[in-house]
């Protein structure tokens, strides 16, 4: 069992397989969005912060983006880097914990992508993240956080889930802590008849606690969205696109 503390460090690598099920299609349409939010076009400096294996840097890339990658898990670095050799993509890449991070005033736009935040105990380092995101643009940078909405989870919250990825069955155990928004589950994989089980640790922010944390950073004129259609945020809005920016 993964211990609840840096619980990322079993999590993520167990976690690998999972990415190779989603659809393109919601790539694509992912790519156009944030391209579009954020001004992004060829020669443009992007910083995809935690990148995993490369969903969004590898397509960006491929379109002329100038991107840099964190992440904490060296596997999917290192995974990332060896893709981005093959494709002749030029990335540059760095395995560090998001909280790290010392970039100032060095690009265009950031993302923190796909519920990659959230991850740590304490609000305080949560809201750090976006610190270091917003240190890290240049004034006028906008920055996309995409991440699952508190209100659609709770609606829709199950404490067991079984779902087939090709020849693994995944089972979710989850605890849903209402004093602290904090949702603990565990992950058993099934495979050939071998079991793997790991936790994650997850704390769900709603839409205006995201607000009141991104004005705390500093980012201004601060916009969410419920779908790449701009749909307005709401409890069928499984997952939230909020962009600010940096002032100029």
């Amino acid at each position: 069992m993964a211990k609840t503390k840096d619980w990322w460090t079993d999590f993520f690598p167990a976690f690998r397989p999972i990415f190779d099920t989603i659809n393109p299609k919601d790539t694509a349409a992912e790519i156009k969005y944030l391209t579009r939010k954020l001004g992004l076009k060829r020669g443009s400096r992007f910083l995809d912060c935690g990148c995993g294996i490369g969903r969004i840097s590898i397509p960006l890339a491929k379109r002329g983006v100038r991107v840099t990658g964190v992440d904490v898990t060296k596997s999917y670095i290192d995974e990332l880097a060896s893709r981005s050799r093959r494709m002749k993509l030029k990335l540059e890449l760095f395995c560090s914990d998001m909280r790290r991070i010392n970039f100032d005033r060095r690009f265009d736009a950031a993302g923190n992508l796909g519920t990659s935040f959230g991850y740590f105990d304490r609000d305080y380092d949560n809201e750090l993240v976006l610190k270091k995101m917003y240190r890290a643009l240049k004034p006028g940078g906008k920055f996309m956080l995409h991440v699952g909405n508190r209100d659609w989870i709770i609606k829709n919250y199950a404490s067991f889930g079984l779902t087939e990825f090709g020849k693994t069955r995944v089972i979710n155990k989850r605890h849903f802590d209402p004093a602290r928004s904090v949702i603990t589950a565990d992950w058993i994989f099934l495979k050939a008849g071998q079991e793997k089980t790991v936790r994650s640790v997850l704390r769900i922010y709603s839409f205006h606690e995201l607000i009141f944390m991104m004005k705390r950073a500093g980012f201004v004129n601060i916009e969410g969205f419920g779908s790449v259609k701009d749909d307005p945020i709401g409890f069928g809005s499984r997952m939230m696109f909020i962009v600010g920016a940096r002032p100029k």
